[in-house]
């Protein structure tokens, strides 16, 4: 079945904080990372100030992503896919998404900060063609996310990956 792409409807960003929690319980089986799962969902204000795009799979919803422009660049701020929809193009769906808007906006890259470790996090995102960003390219905007992201988190634990806008030509599809 197909993913379809569309903006989110009114009064939906409380599913959304659902499902985004819902997605955050598979870092239970990661001893290390199990305090994300335990974590309150993400502010309504985050997502109602930011770009999202929810995506449907067998007419459900099934995922989301939150973009916000950052330094010349469109940051990944939040990913998520319910866990019954892994696996079936619903991230993949949502990084072209993604690409397609960084275009438009004449974004000079995609970026994110992520864990380094769990399959769904830095190696799916690195399986995409995202690669660790070299610090030069980071902007104030980036260094201050991932200033506060090590109040709470080692930071030993995260990486900062991109993708230039003009390198995007072909996106990998989820197995």
């Amino acid at each position: 079945m197909s993913v379809r792409l569309r903006a989110p409807e009114a009064g939906e960003l409380p599913a959304l904080q659902t499902l985004e929690a819902a997605a955050r319980r598979r870092y239970t089986t990661w001893p290390d990372l199990a305090f994300v799962a335990a974590r309150p969902p993400i502010a309504r204000e985050r997502l109602a100030v930011g770009t999202v795009w929810v995506a449907e799979h067998a007419g459900r919803t099934a995922g989301f992503i939150l973009l916000q422009p950052q330094d010349d660049q469109l940051y990944i701020a939040n990913i998520s896919v319910m866990p019954e929809a892994g696996g079936r193009g619903v991230g993949g769906a949502l990084l072209a998404q993604a690409l397609s808007h960084a275009r438009a906006l004449g974004a000079e890259a995609l970026t994110l900060t992520t864990f380094q470790a769990p399959p769904w996090n830095g190696p799916w995102f690195r399986r995409h063609g995202y690669t660790p960003m070299p610090e030069e390219h980071m902007g104030p905007a980036l260094r201050a996310t991932l200033e506060r992201q090590i109040i709470t988190v080692a930071p030993a634990t995260r990486e900062v990956l991109w993708r230039r806008v003009g390198d995007l030509l072909h996106l990998p599809t989820d197995p």
